[in-house]
């Protein structure tokens, strides 16, 4: 049997991928991850090789294309097609200049769903028709940009940032503010979520219980 990966949060869809997956292809074996630490690690299963990658962007502990960036990071990328609600340009065309089998829009209609992922099990790419540009390339961050939006990720107000780094809570609170105006968002819980959807945070650490503390603390 050839094992197939569905990244799928919604168990509907999941199930319902997996019966097609099987009426086309009887010989796979489908396995079903709901978020991205399960996905993370199934991808870095010892002995383990994906013949097919189904995944949804937007499961729990994942953010914008981090999910798909650890697939590509990988050297799956050529057996692996997103499955997504986004319709979105910028997405496309990153999937396809990272060499994904292909995008697959969930709201489209069911023959041509079916039609997509049946060129996918071939081995063959399929993209929607409509050519898409690619995103500009990715913001860097500075080393002492990185330690901040770790530790706020952490949950730690900006006086105990100020106190681990050694530094004025003043300047925490100014690089703060050049990290949102960076990253074009209003919060530090948006700024962590952008730096890990562009892959300037590990995604695994995205998935552990780290949130929480940042919304019960609030924006300091």
């Amino acid at each position: 049997m050839r094992p197939v990966l569905i990244v799928e949060d919604h168990p509907l869809v999941a199930e319902a991928t997996g019966k097609l997956l099987a009426r086309y292809a009887a010989d796979v074996s489908c396995k079903i991850c709901s978020n991205a630490a399960q996905a993370i690690d199934c991808l870095d299963e010892a002995g383990r090789d994906w013949f097919r990658i189904f995944l949804d962007l937007d499961v729990p502990g994942a953010y914008g294309l981090s999910l798909a960036r650890e697939v590509h990071t990988r050297g799956l990328a050529n057996r692996c097609c997103v499955v997504s609600a986004f319709e979105r340009a910028d997405y496309i065309g990153e999937i396809h200049a990272w060499g994904f089998l292909g995008y697959i829009v969930k709201a489209v209609a069911v023959n041509e769903f079916t039609t997509a992922l049946i060129k996918v099990l071939a081995g063959e790419q399929s993209f929607p028709a409509t050519p898409v540009p690619r995103r500009a390339a990715s913001t860097r961050l500075t080393r002492r940009q990185t330690q901040l939006l770790e530790l706020i990720r952490s949950g730690l107000s900006s006086r105990e940032i100020a106190v681990e780094l050694h530094i004025a809570e003043g300047t925490v609170n100014n690089q703060m503010t050049s990290i949102l105006q960076l990253f074009e968002v209003s919060s530090r819980t948006h700024a962590v979520a952008r730096a890990i959807e562009l892959g300037l945070l590990e995604t695994r650490a995205a998935v552990e219980p780290l949130s929480a503390p940042i919304f019960a603390r609030g924006q300091r």
